[in-house]
Protein backbone atom coordinates (compact mmCIF):
# COMPACT_ATOMS: atom_id res chain seq x y z
CA UNK A 1 0.00 0.00 0.00
CA UNK A 2 2.84 2.50 0.96
CA UNK A 3 4.43 1.47 -2.53
CA UNK A 4 1.03 2.23 -4.17
CA UNK A 5 0.63 5.67 -2.86
CA UNK A 6 4.06 6.60 -3.67
CA UNK A 7 3.64 5.92 -7.17
CA UNK A 8 0.52 7.62 -7.59
CA UNK A 9 2.24 10.43 -5.17
CA UNK A 10 4.90 10.63 -8.36
CA UNK A 11 2.63 10.44 -10.79
CA UNK A 12 0.29 13.33 -9.41
CA UNK A 13 3.86 15.30 -8.80
CA UNK A 14 4.72 15.08 -12.29
CA UNK A 15 1.57 16.69 -13.31
CA UNK A 16 2.24 19.92 -11.11
CA UNK A 17 6.18 19.83 -12.33
CA UNK A 18 4.31 19.45 -15.75
CA UNK A 19 2.15 22.78 -15.80
CA UNK A 20 3.91 24.72 -13.38
CA UNK A 21 7.02 24.70 -16.37
CA UNK A 22 4.58 25.85 -18.95
CA UNK A 23 2.85 28.71 -19.96
CA UNK A 24 -0.56 27.45 -19.75
CA UNK A 25 -2.06 30.33 -22.37
CA UNK A 26 0.26 29.94 -24.86
CA UNK A 27 -0.30 26.06 -24.46
CA UNK A 28 -3.87 26.93 -25.13
CA UNK A 29 -3.55 28.88 -27.93
CA UNK A 30 -1.48 26.11 -29.46
CA UNK A 31 -5.04 24.01 -29.14
CA UNK A 32 -6.86 26.89 -30.38
CA UNK A 33 -4.98 26.92 -33.22
CA UNK A 34 -5.16 23.08 -34.02
CA UNK A 35 -6.93 20.97 -36.82
CA UNK A 36 -8.66 18.43 -35.41
CA UNK A 37 -9.67 16.72 -38.41
CA UNK A 38 -5.84 15.13 -39.11
CA UNK A 39 -6.18 13.30 -35.78
CA UNK A 40 -8.85 10.68 -37.53
CA UNK A 41 -6.64 9.01 -39.48
CA UNK A 42 -4.03 9.12 -36.62
CA UNK A 43 -6.39 7.26 -34.24
CA UNK A 44 -7.25 5.10 -37.44
CA UNK A 45 -3.87 4.02 -37.73
CA UNK A 46 -3.38 3.57 -33.65
CA UNK A 47 -6.26 1.33 -33.81
CA UNK A 48 -4.98 -0.88 -36.50
CA UNK A 49 -2.03 -1.15 -34.56
CA UNK A 50 -4.05 -2.70 -31.97
CA UNK A 51 -5.42 -5.35 -34.84
CA UNK A 52 -1.52 -5.91 -35.15
CA UNK A 53 -1.18 -6.77 -31.16
CA UNK A 54 -4.11 -8.93 -31.23
CA UNK A 55 -2.37 -10.93 -34.27
CA UNK A 56 0.76 -11.05 -32.52
CA UNK A 57 -0.42 -12.18 -29.47
CA UNK A 58 -2.36 -14.89 -31.21
CA UNK A 59 0.83 -15.98 -32.86
CA UNK A 60 1.92 -16.19 -29.12
CA UNK A 61 -0.61 -18.39 -27.86
CA UNK A 62 -0.38 -20.52 -31.10
CA UNK A 63 1.79 -22.95 -29.29
CA UNK A 64 -0.61 -23.17 -26.44
CA UNK A 65 -4.55 -22.74 -27.98
CA UNK A 66 -5.81 -21.94 -31.09
CA UNK A 67 -7.85 -18.67 -30.41
CA UNK A 68 -9.63 -16.49 -32.86
CA UNK A 69 -8.93 -12.70 -33.55
CA UNK A 70 -12.45 -11.74 -32.71
CA UNK A 71 -12.25 -13.39 -29.20
CA UNK A 72 -9.09 -11.75 -28.73
CA UNK A 73 -9.72 -8.38 -29.90
CA UNK A 74 -12.07 -7.24 -27.38
CA UNK A 75 -9.81 -9.20 -24.86
CA UNK A 76 -6.53 -6.79 -26.19
CA UNK A 77 -8.81 -3.70 -26.03
CA UNK A 78 -10.49 -4.33 -22.48
CA UNK A 79 -6.46 -4.78 -21.13
CA UNK A 80 -5.56 -1.57 -22.32
CA UNK A 81 -8.41 0.01 -21.41
CA UNK A 82 -7.54 -0.93 -17.86
CA UNK A 83 -3.81 0.31 -17.88
CA UNK A 84 -4.93 3.45 -18.89
CA UNK A 85 -7.35 4.08 -15.64
CA UNK A 86 -5.74 1.39 -13.23
CA UNK A 87 -1.96 1.95 -11.60
CA UNK A 88 0.90 -0.22 -11.83
CA UNK A 89 -0.27 -1.95 -15.51
CA UNK A 90 -2.98 -4.11 -13.46
CA UNK A 91 -4.79 -4.23 -17.04
CA UNK A 92 -2.13 -6.90 -18.29
CA UNK A 93 -3.50 -8.89 -15.16
CA UNK A 94 -6.97 -8.33 -16.20
CA UNK A 95 -6.17 -9.33 -19.69
CA UNK A 96 -4.49 -12.65 -18.46
CA UNK A 97 -7.76 -13.11 -16.12
CA UNK A 98 -9.96 -12.81 -18.68
CA UNK A 99 -8.46 -14.92 -21.28
CA UNK A 100 -8.52 -17.41 -18.77
CA UNK A 101 -12.27 -16.87 -18.63
CA UNK A 102 -13.11 -16.99 -22.55
CA UNK A 103 -10.56 -19.32 -23.57
CA UNK A 104 -9.53 -21.63 -19.98
CA UNK A 105 -5.59 -20.71 -20.95
CA UNK A 106 -4.54 -20.22 -17.72
CA UNK A 107 -3.45 -16.70 -16.44
CA UNK A 108 -0.08 -17.26 -15.37
CA UNK A 109 0.69 -18.41 -18.94
CA UNK A 110 -1.31 -15.15 -20.78
CA UNK A 111 1.09 -12.99 -18.10
CA UNK A 112 4.22 -14.91 -19.52
CA UNK A 113 3.16 -14.21 -23.15
CA UNK A 114 2.12 -10.45 -22.44
CA UNK A 115 5.76 -10.19 -20.44
CA UNK A 116 7.17 -11.45 -23.39
CA UNK A 117 4.84 -8.34 -25.75
CA UNK A 118 6.86 -6.62 -23.86
CA UNK A 119 10.22 -7.11 -24.23
CA UNK A 120 9.67 -7.46 -28.17
CA UNK A 121 8.09 -3.59 -27.85
CA UNK A 122 11.11 -2.56 -26.61
CA UNK A 123 13.67 -4.43 -29.19
CA UNK A 124 11.25 -2.50 -31.55
CA UNK A 125 11.63 0.80 -30.50
CA UNK A 126 14.82 0.65 -30.53
CA UNK A 127 15.35 0.06 -33.96
CA UNK A 128 12.30 2.60 -35.21
CA UNK A 129 14.63 5.11 -32.83
CA UNK A 130 17.88 3.70 -35.33
CA UNK A 131 15.95 3.97 -38.23
CA UNK A 132 14.21 7.60 -37.00
CA UNK A 133 17.97 8.25 -36.65
CA UNK A 134 18.94 8.87 -40.14
CA UNK A 135 16.65 11.82 -40.24
CA UNK A 136 16.62 13.02 -36.53
CA UNK A 137 19.92 14.27 -34.51
CA UNK A 138 20.62 10.94 -32.33
CA UNK A 139 23.44 11.80 -30.93
CA UNK A 140 22.02 15.30 -30.34
CA UNK A 141 18.80 13.63 -28.26
CA UNK A 142 20.77 11.64 -26.13
CA UNK A 143 23.63 14.69 -25.21
CA UNK A 144 20.69 17.22 -23.97
CA UNK A 145 18.96 13.40 -22.59
CA UNK A 146 22.19 13.73 -20.56
CA UNK A 147 22.05 17.05 -19.69
CA UNK A 148 18.66 16.81 -18.12
CA UNK A 149 19.18 13.69 -16.00
CA UNK A 150 22.79 13.71 -15.39
CA UNK A 151 23.72 10.46 -16.41
CA UNK A 152 26.45 9.84 -18.76
CA UNK A 153 25.80 9.06 -22.70
CA UNK A 154 26.75 5.85 -22.52
CA UNK A 155 24.98 4.66 -19.59
CA UNK A 156 21.40 6.06 -21.46
CA UNK A 157 22.31 4.03 -24.23
CA UNK A 158 23.43 0.88 -22.33
CA UNK A 159 19.50 1.00 -19.82
CA UNK A 160 17.75 1.75 -23.17
CA UNK A 161 18.71 -1.03 -25.03
CA UNK A 162 20.66 -3.92 -22.87
CA UNK A 163 17.79 -5.00 -20.06
CA UNK A 164 15.47 -5.88 -23.06
CA UNK A 165 17.99 -7.96 -25.35
CA UNK A 166 19.17 -9.73 -22.01
CA UNK A 167 15.74 -10.88 -20.92
CA UNK A 168 14.77 -11.83 -24.41
CA UNK A 169 17.94 -14.33 -24.28
CA UNK A 170 16.78 -15.11 -21.19
CA UNK A 171 13.23 -15.85 -21.83
CA UNK A 172 14.43 -17.87 -24.79
CA UNK A 173 17.19 -19.75 -23.03
CA UNK A 174 14.30 -20.74 -20.26
CA UNK A 175 12.07 -21.90 -23.24
CA UNK A 176 14.87 -24.04 -24.92
CA UNK A 177 15.74 -25.59 -21.56
CA UNK A 178 11.86 -26.10 -19.95
CA UNK A 179 11.96 -28.99 -18.27
CA UNK A 180 15.01 -28.23 -16.54
CA UNK A 181 14.27 -24.86 -15.78
CA UNK A 182 11.08 -26.00 -13.65
CA UNK A 183 13.31 -28.63 -12.22
CA UNK A 184 15.37 -25.54 -11.13
CA UNK A 185 12.90 -24.13 -9.73
CA UNK A 186 11.39 -27.24 -7.79
CA UNK A 187 14.77 -27.62 -6.41
CA UNK A 188 14.48 -24.20 -4.94
CA UNK A 189 11.25 -24.70 -3.49
CA UNK A 190 11.72 -27.92 -2.39
CA UNK A 191 12.21 -26.94 1.50
CA UNK A 192 9.26 -24.78 1.32
CA UNK A 193 5.57 -26.19 3.19
CA UNK A 194 4.20 -28.65 0.51
CA UNK A 195 1.20 -26.70 -0.27
CA UNK A 196 3.21 -23.65 -0.93
CA UNK A 197 5.88 -25.82 -2.89
CA UNK A 198 2.97 -27.73 -4.68
CA UNK A 199 1.32 -24.08 -5.68
CA UNK A 200 5.10 -22.70 -6.99
CA UNK A 201 5.61 -25.37 -9.06
CA UNK A 202 2.23 -25.16 -10.43
CA UNK A 203 2.30 -21.56 -11.25
CA UNK A 204 6.24 -22.16 -12.31
CA UNK A 205 4.46 -24.80 -14.92
CA UNK A 206 1.94 -22.53 -16.33
CA UNK A 207 4.74 -19.52 -17.07
CA UNK A 208 6.99 -21.56 -18.54
CA UNK A 209 4.38 -22.57 -20.60
CA UNK A 210 3.75 -19.49 -21.62
CA UNK A 211 7.25 -19.17 -22.98
CA UNK A 212 7.41 -22.45 -25.32
CA UNK A 213 6.38 -20.21 -28.66
CA UNK A 214 10.46 -19.22 -28.40
CA UNK A 215 11.36 -22.70 -28.84
CA UNK A 216 9.77 -22.28 -32.65
CA UNK A 217 12.07 -19.43 -34.19
CA UNK A 218 9.41 -19.44 -36.66
CA UNK A 219 6.65 -18.12 -34.28
CA UNK A 220 9.84 -16.09 -32.40
CA UNK A 221 10.24 -14.16 -35.46
CA UNK A 222 6.81 -13.84 -37.05
CA UNK A 223 6.48 -11.98 -33.64
CA UNK A 224 9.22 -10.05 -33.73
CA UNK A 225 8.31 -8.45 -37.19
CA UNK A 226 5.13 -7.54 -36.37
CA UNK A 227 6.13 -5.28 -33.47
CA UNK A 228 7.74 -3.08 -35.92
CA UNK A 229 3.98 -2.33 -37.48
CA UNK A 230 2.51 -2.00 -34.11
CA UNK A 231 4.97 1.15 -33.03
CA UNK A 232 4.88 2.31 -36.49
CA UNK A 233 1.60 3.14 -36.65
CA UNK A 234 1.51 4.50 -33.47
CA UNK A 235 3.98 6.75 -34.81
CA UNK A 236 1.59 8.13 -37.03
CA UNK A 237 -0.61 8.92 -34.32
CA UNK A 238 2.17 11.03 -32.42
CA UNK A 239 2.80 12.66 -36.69
CA UNK A 240 -0.94 13.53 -36.86
CA UNK A 241 -0.73 15.36 -33.56
CA UNK A 242 2.49 17.01 -34.66
CA UNK A 243 0.89 18.23 -38.08
CA UNK A 244 -2.64 19.25 -36.00
CA UNK A 245 -0.93 21.32 -33.79
CA UNK A 246 0.89 23.28 -36.50
CA UNK A 247 3.42 23.61 -34.25
CA UNK A 248 6.68 22.53 -36.76
CA UNK A 249 7.70 25.48 -39.50
CA UNK A 250 5.62 25.15 -42.56
CA UNK A 251 8.45 23.99 -44.48
CA UNK A 252 9.40 21.27 -42.33
CA UNK A 253 9.83 18.01 -45.04
CA UNK A 254 6.74 15.38 -44.11
CA UNK A 255 10.29 12.27 -43.50
CA UNK A 256 11.29 14.58 -41.27
CA UNK A 257 8.07 14.49 -39.18
CA UNK A 258 7.13 11.40 -39.30
CA UNK A 259 11.13 10.64 -38.41
CA UNK A 260 10.79 12.98 -35.31
CA UNK A 261 6.99 11.15 -34.60
CA UNK A 262 9.20 7.96 -34.59
CA UNK A 263 11.81 8.98 -32.06
CA UNK A 264 9.74 10.69 -29.67
CA UNK A 265 7.62 7.52 -29.70
CA UNK A 266 10.47 5.14 -29.28
CA UNK A 267 11.92 7.30 -26.27
CA UNK A 268 8.29 8.19 -24.46
CA UNK A 269 7.07 4.81 -24.59
CA UNK A 270 10.38 2.98 -23.49
CA UNK A 271 10.35 6.21 -20.76
CA UNK A 272 7.08 5.64 -19.44
CA UNK A 273 7.42 2.31 -19.36
CA UNK A 274 7.49 2.17 -15.79
CA UNK A 275 4.63 0.83 -14.15
CA UNK A 276 2.75 3.85 -12.04
CA UNK A 277 -0.20 6.12 -12.60
CA UNK A 278 -2.80 4.84 -14.56
CA UNK A 279 -1.61 5.16 -18.70
CA UNK A 280 1.41 6.47 -17.46
CA UNK A 281 -0.19 10.17 -16.70
CA UNK A 282 2.91 12.59 -16.02
CA UNK A 283 5.52 10.45 -17.02
CA UNK A 284 4.70 10.32 -20.47
CA UNK A 285 3.99 14.18 -20.72
CA UNK A 286 7.30 15.15 -19.25
CA UNK A 287 9.26 12.71 -21.30
CA UNK A 288 7.04 13.45 -24.95
CA UNK A 289 7.49 17.41 -23.84
CA UNK A 290 11.28 17.28 -23.60
CA UNK A 291 12.34 14.72 -26.13
CA UNK A 292 10.05 16.91 -28.34
CA UNK A 293 12.22 20.00 -27.59
CA UNK A 294 14.89 17.87 -27.94
CA UNK A 295 14.27 17.29 -31.73
CA UNK A 296 13.36 20.37 -32.31
CA UNK A 297 14.65 23.69 -30.14
CA UNK A 298 14.47 26.53 -32.42
CA UNK A 299 11.24 25.94 -33.36
CA UNK A 300 9.01 24.71 -30.48
CA UNK A 301 8.33 25.99 -27.06
CA UNK A 302 8.13 24.43 -24.06
CA UNK A 303 4.60 25.40 -23.86
CA UNK A 304 3.85 24.30 -27.26
CA UNK A 305 5.50 20.97 -26.85
CA UNK A 306 3.34 20.43 -23.54
CA UNK A 307 0.12 20.97 -26.07
CA UNK A 308 1.85 18.33 -28.07
CA UNK A 309 2.17 15.44 -25.46
CA UNK A 310 -0.97 16.15 -23.84
CA UNK A 311 -3.40 15.76 -27.05
CA UNK A 312 -1.12 13.10 -28.36
CA UNK A 313 -2.00 11.21 -24.62
CA UNK A 314 -5.56 11.96 -24.95
CA UNK A 315 -6.18 10.57 -28.35
CA UNK A 316 -3.97 7.01 -26.79
CA UNK A 317 -5.97 6.75 -23.70
CA UNK A 318 -9.78 8.15 -24.85
CA UNK A 319 -10.63 6.23 -27.92
CA UNK A 320 -9.05 2.60 -26.32
CA UNK A 321 -11.33 3.55 -22.88
CA UNK A 322 -14.12 4.60 -25.09
CA UNK A 323 -14.21 0.86 -27.17
CA UNK A 324 -13.14 -0.67 -24.07
CA UNK A 325 -16.01 0.15 -22.08
CA UNK A 326 -18.41 -0.81 -25.07
CA UNK A 327 -16.75 -4.91 -25.03
CA UNK A 328 -17.37 -4.67 -21.57
CA UNK A 329 -21.14 -3.38 -21.58
CA UNK A 330 -21.65 -6.01 -24.95
CA UNK A 331 -20.50 -8.43 -21.88
CA UNK A 332 -22.57 -7.37 -19.26
CA UNK A 333 -19.20 -6.76 -17.57
CA UNK A 334 -17.66 -3.34 -15.68
CA UNK A 335 -13.85 -3.19 -14.71
CA UNK A 336 -15.06 -2.93 -11.17
CA UNK A 337 -16.22 -6.44 -11.66
CA UNK A 338 -13.01 -8.21 -13.63
CA UNK A 339 -11.19 -6.31 -11.15
CA UNK A 340 -12.90 -7.88 -8.28
CA UNK A 341 -12.42 -11.30 -9.64
CA UNK A 342 -9.05 -11.27 -10.04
Amino acid sequence: MKKSSLWVFTGILLLIIFALTIDIGEMWNTFEKANYLVLVPGILAYFLGVGFRTLRWQVLLSGIDKIKIQTLFPIVVIGYMANNILPFRLGELIRGYYLKNKTGVPTATALSTIFVERIMDGLALILILAGSSMSVPFNTIFSRLSQITQLDETFLLVIFTFPFAILFGLLVAIALNGPRSISIFRQLTSRLPRNWAHSINNLTEDVVEGLYSLKNWKITCKALLLSLPIWILEAVLFHSVLVSLRILPGDSDILHIFASAASITAITNIGASIPSMPGGIGLFEIIARETLMVIEPTSVSRSQAAAFAALTHLCLIVPVVLLGQLFLWAEGLSLRKLRHRI
